[in-house]
């Protein structure tokens, strides 16, 4: 019992820290025309996906999300069947603003 304790612990630790470091790595910024969202530790990712494409917008939240008062925004793109990016994590109140800031933005962006 005492060898898989040890296992466990060697193989969480490290686990814990990438994890933990790569959550630091997420970044988002709402631009003028556009959304956009970096992440990753080792293997980069970016995406930018134009406001006037996203077809629409939803809050995600889990159980433990809701516990935390946490939710995770999720951009869908015009022609896509899944989401084009997810942004985990934000505080309810922030991702409900986002969320809101996008959609009037968007309609002034194709209204106006």
């Amino acid at each position: 019992m005492p060898a898989i304790m040890l296992a466990v612990v060697i193989l969480a630790g490290p686990l814990c820290w990438v994890t933990f470091q790569a959550d630091k790595q997420k970044y988002y910024a709402l631009r003028e025309l556009d959304v956009h969202f970096s992440s990753g530790l080792f293997f980069k990712k970016m995406v930018s996906q134009p406001i006037s494409r996203i077809q629409h917008i939803e809050l995600k939240r889990g159980p433990i999300e809701r516990k935390a008062g946490l939710a995770s925004l999720q951009v869908f793109s015009a022609g896509g069947a899944m989401h084009t990016f997810e942004i985990p994590g934000l505080p309810f109140a922030n991702a409900q603003q986002l969320r809101q800031i996008i959609l009037k933005h968007k309609s002034v962006l194709t209204h106006g």
